[in-house]
Parts: structure tokens; C-alpha cells; sequence
């Protein structure tokens, strides 16, 4: 019996002791059992079966929905009216742009030696908004290897101008230009760094493979553009089959010439060929001009005229890419049925992928889409935002390129949950309070300190307005397949995240300003009552 007693006032002690540093007592709640965070209620969330219809829908839209295409039209369209028969008001900024189009079946290379052989190559890829083939002549130039072009900076830019300066100006004039793509040490991004703040905890530890959604190409594009008839972009380090359909890299400009992504066998062949064969390159991608794209921005009044913004894209190369959209419907569907103390704004910008067409002055709106432009046309909302969240890349289950075979590991795709800085601690208590009551099988939530690029989230946190965003982390993120990505997802796992985000809505819209800029303690009965 003594040790009874003294095994619980050693529970309770660690619980104050968390409570007064400003902690989640875990100990506590693993004594209490998991706990709901106060004014959640489950029944009113969207269930599994409805967050499937919706990915099915958005498959059924196209798999591929680039920007300003009939197929994401429809998907704009779609939200625009299922927001309003949730209450919202609706306001759109339209857009126009060139659209770009493409599927590797009508792109190819064929190398012709000088002593005559000929080899086809295995394209996995096309560079998007690269030039385009269709109706003109193929493009045919002497192979020349300028070297290893992966990463970004000043260094990646030095070396491709050296390699470059290297040549004689004729002779670039006339070649295809070959460049290495290694994914070694991350590709184009830095390694994720959590905070202790994690669900499940620990983590799963990273796979060991290459990601393949971590890779550059603008710079060595840029860099000969004028210079020379094409350009052939490498994978070295992984698998054709990881890294077929990579749509990268997103949201470049439109481009003079064309430009092709191979894979490792063929890389080998194209380096040794260098200044020994003639490529000919064909890429019949399909330009559209003056194609429409729309920025919405859903309204849900409450009782005051406070802000919680939400925000994600609706443009994307596959299911698992742009379906964030789809993650704050389902938080708009919860609060047209539940008391919502702030007004919600649900931001839902074109553009992600084609900012550079968008921005073009001549055959675009020559202005900026996405999060930004959206802050930009409706600054009042803003303005008066208390909280803010992003919700991209959801329901992803884990696949990768392990030992060169690509394939499902059976785990949740990494979830990074990004925190505005400067309340992080106050962003994780509450993103910890909102995991309690969920299943730990379809989760594997970090809290980022660092090594995530910032996605449509960025211009928020930037303003210093407190919130999150999570960011799906899949090796497919880019991967535009004609039959899509819905095979990887799973409605369960994106159950979890909608569950997630919306209590953190519920503590967003209760919490007072203070206490979400951390100027003000937050109390275990603020949580859970």
C-alpha cells in the first residue's frame, strides 16, 4: 500500500513539475488515459469514408492537375462549391498564363555514335515548362558533359560557369548539354531537424535511401539556356523507377529549349559519350496560352471579427500534392457544424506550380499567385489574423528507393509540422495536446526546427502570425504519373492529420493573442478543460 502511495505522489510530482516548466505532463496522461482537447468533438469531423470520396475525387479531376489545365480548373470549381455550401463567402483572383502540359510518351533521346550505333534512351522525366517540340523539328546536337550540377548556391553556380567558360562559344552553340544530377547528401535540401515535440516518439528513424523529391535543375537550365540547342538532366544515385515523373523542378519560368531527365544506366552512356555521338531530343509538351487559373479565398464568419487563416495550393502533379485543399475543407466542414468563436479564412491559391508563368509579364498576369498573392489582394484578413495554419501533401504512406528498388516501407510518410518562430514552445504544448486521443499507428508528426523548405506556409510564419504548418514529406511529392499516386495514400492516416489540424484550430480559435504569442501561460484546463 506504502508503495502504491508513493509511486502516485511521484506521478503527481512529475506532472506539476511538467506543468511549471511549461510541459506536457506525459506522465499524467499515461496514468489518465489519452485525453480530448476541450471543444473538440469528434462526430463532427468529416469521417474516413468521406476523406476517401474526396481523394477519389480528386484523382477522378486528372492525376495530374497543372495549372490552369481543364483538370484543375474542375478541382477549383469543385471547392468553390463545396465552401459555399458550408456558409463561406467566396472571393476570386483571377489569373492567366501559358500552360504547360506533357507525358514522357512523347518525349524521347536517341544518341547516334560516330561510328554509326544507335541507342534509344529511357527518359524518366521532362523539365517542366522546358521548350517544347511540338510542331517544330526535333532538336539534334553533339553530346558535351559539363559536369556535376546538383545542389543550389553560389558554389553550384561557380562550378556550372567554369565548366561552361570551358568551352568554345561555337561549339556549345551546336551540342546538347549534359549535366550529373547526384541526389548524395539530400539532393537540393538540407536533412530535417525536429524539436522534442514528436507522435509518435520517437520517430521512426529516416529510411535509408535517397530523396528523390529533393532535387534541383534550374540552375544548369538557366546557365546554358542561350547557349546551347538542349539540355539532358542526370540521375546518378537512384533508381529509374523512383525517380520516373519527377516534375522538377516546379514553378520555373517557361524555357527556350528543351530539357529531359535520364536515368543512371543511361547517365553512364551519356558521359562516356561525350564529344563521340549526336543526340537528337524530342519533347512535345502542349502550351495552351491565355489559360485561366483561380485564387478563391473562403470566408466563415464567427463571432468575432479576430482571424485564424488557413491556407495550402490547388494546383499539382498528383494526389497526394495539392490535396491540403481537401485537409481545410474538412476543417471548414467541422466548424459550419460546431461554435467558432473567430472568423475562418480558408486561402486557396493557384499558382504553386506555375508562379513563373504566372509572373511572366507577357504571357502572364505578370504579378505573383500562391499564399502571397492571396495575402497581397486581401490584406484586411491578414491583418487581423490571430493564428495560422497550412495543410499540404496529406495521407502520404511511405515509399523508397531502398538498394536501388523502389517500393512501399509500410510506414506514414514523415510529417513536418512547421512552427511560426519564436513560439515554439508554445506551438508543440498545443500540438502535442492536439495528438492526444489519436492513434500513433497513422502518425509520425515531428515538430521542424529546421531543413524544411517553407511551402505555402512561409509568408504567414514570416509575419510572425503564430500557427503551423505541416508539409507530407513523401519521395513521390512530385512525381506527375499519368495513373496518379492514389495507390500510396491512405484516407486513415490523412483521418489523423484532419483530427490534428482541427484541434489545433479549436485551440486557436479559444486561445486569447496572448497566450498564442506565448506573453501568456496556457494552462492544462485551457487544453482540456
Amino acid at each position: 500500500m506504502q508503495e502504491t502511495m508513493n509511486g502516485r505522489r511521484a506521478v503527481l510530482k512529475g506532472a506539476a513539475a511538467a506543468a511549471l516548466m511549461g510541459g506536457m505532463p506525459m506522465i499524467a496522461q499515461a496514468a489518465s488515459g489519452p485525453r480530448q482537447v476541450a471543444g473538440f468533438d469528434p462526430k463532427l469531423a468529416p469521417s474516413t469514408a468521406t476523406l476517401n470520396k474526396w481523394l477519389r475525387q480528386l484523382h477522378n479531376f486528372g492525376p495530374i492537375r497543372a495549372t490552369g489545365t481543364p483538370q484543375c480548373r474542375a478541382f477549383e470549381e469543385f471547392l468553390a462549391t463545396e465552401f459555399t455550401k458550408l456558409g463561406c463567402t467566396i472571393e476570386r483572383d483571377q489569373f492567366k498564363l501559358t500552360s504547360f502540359e506533357c507525358d514522357i510518351a512523347d518525349c524521347s533521346i536517341e544518341v547516334k555514335e560516330d561510328t554509326g550505333a544507335t541507342r534509344k534512351l529511357d527518359v524518366v522525366a521532362y523539365y517542366p515548362f522546358g521548350g517544347t517540340t511540338a510542331g517544330k523539328p526535333d532538336v539534334t546536337g553533339r553530346l558535351i558533359y559539363l559536369g556535376d550540377a546538383s545542389g543550389t548556391g553560389a558554389q553550384t553556380t561557380a562550378r556550372i560557369q567554369a565548366a561552361i567558360a570551358a568551352v568554345p562559344k561555337e561549339q556549345l552553340a551546336n551540342s546538347i548539354a549534359v549535366f550529373a544530377m547526384p541526389l548524395v547528401a539530400g539532393g537540393s535540401r538540407a536533412p530535417v531537424v525536429y524539436h522534442p515535440e514528436q507522435f509518435p516518439k520517437p520517430l521512426p528513424q529516416p529510411v535509408g535511401a535517397p530523396r528523390v523529391a529533393s532535387q534541383g535543375g534550374q540552375a544548369p537550365m538557366a546557365a546554358v539556356e542561350n547557349l546551347c540547342k538542349g539540355v539532358i538532366l542526370c540521375y546518378t544515385d537512384c533508381s529509374s523507377d523512383a525517380a520516373r515523373h519527377n516534375y522538377l523542378p516546379f514553378s520555373d519560368q517557361h524555357r527556350k529549349i528543351p530539357g529531359l531527365w535520364v536515368g543512371r544506366d543511361d547517365a553512364a552512356y551519356l558521359i562516356s559519350m561525350t564529344g563521340r555521338a549526336s543526340a537528337t531530343m524530342r519533347c512535345d509538351a502542349k502550351l495552351t496560352p491565355n489559360a485561366r487559373a483561380d485564387s478563391l479565398l473562403a470566408v466563415m464568419k464567427g463571432e468575432s471579427e479576430e482571424v485564424v487563416y488557413l491556407t495550402t495550393h490547388t494546383d499539382g502533379p498528383n494526389e497526394v500534392n495539392d490535396n491540403g485543399a481537401l485537409g481545410l475543407l474538412a476543417i471548414a466542414t467541422y466548424f459550419a457544424k460546431a461554435p467558432r468563436k473567430r472568423t475562418l479564412v480558408f486561402s486557396l491559391p493557384t499558382g504553386h506550380y506555375a508562379g513563373g508563368a504566372i509572373r511572366d509579364a507577357v504571357t502572364g498576369s505578370g504579378r505573383a499567385s500562391g499564399t502571397g498573392g492571396n495575402m497581397t489582394k486581401w490584406p484586411q484578413y491578414v491583418q487581423r489574423a490571430v493564428g495560422q495554419m497550412a495543410l499540404e501533401q496529406m495521407g502520404a504512406m511511405e515509399w523508397a528507393d531502398v538498394g536501388f528498388r523502389w517500393g512501399p516501407t509500410g510506414r506514414p510518410s514523415p510529417e513536418n509540422w512547421i512552427p511560426t518562430p519564436g513560439v515554439e514552445r508554445v506551438i508543440g504544448k498545443m500540438l502535442l495536446a492536439s495528438t492526444s486521443g489519436e492513434d500513433p499507428k497513422w502518425s509520425r508528426s515531428g515538430l521542424v526546427e529546421s531543413g524544411q523548405a517553407p511551402g505555402e506556409g512561409g509568408g504567414l510564419r514570416s509575419r510572425g502570425i503564430p500557427g503551423i504548418g505541416l508539409m507530407g514529406s513523401p519521395h513521390y511529392f512530385f512525381r506527375a504519373d499519368p495513373k496518379g499516386v492514389i495507390d500510396k495514400l491512405n484516407p486513415r492516416l490523412m483521418k489523423n492529420q484532419v483530427n490534428i489540424a482541427t484541434k489545433m484550430i479549436v485551440l486557436m480559435s479559444r486561445l486569447t493573442p496572448q497566450q498564442l504569442k506565448g506573453t501568456a501561460p496556457i494552462s492544462e484546463i485551457d487544453l482540456f478543460g
